[in-house]
């Protein structure tokens, strides 16, 4: 199962929105926000697939500026065989 932590840039005064927008989402889980308002989020999936539209839909979200990686774990997936 992929794990990701991002971290989201937001438009100033939305971060508290956002991050409960953001938290409602299955498979996220929202560890702060920082008092120059970033997000620190955990996102979860069952594929890669499902952790790269998870995070997509963050991008579209009012007051979201950016969404950047800062750590990625997938360690446990079937490997596939060339």
């Amino acid at each position: 199962m992929p794990v990701s932590g991002v971290v989201i840039t937001c438009v100033d005064g939305c971060s508290h929105d956002v991050a409960e927008r953001i938290a409602a989402f299955d498979g996220v889980e929202v560890h702060g926000v920082l008092p120059d308002g970033q997000i620190v989020a955990v996102v979860e999936a069952d594929t890669v697939d499902g952790e790269v539209k998870l995070v997509s839909a963050f991008h579209g979200l009012a007051g979201v500026a950016a969404v950047r990686l800062a750590y990625h774990n997938f360690e446990d997936q079937e490997q596939v065989q060339p």
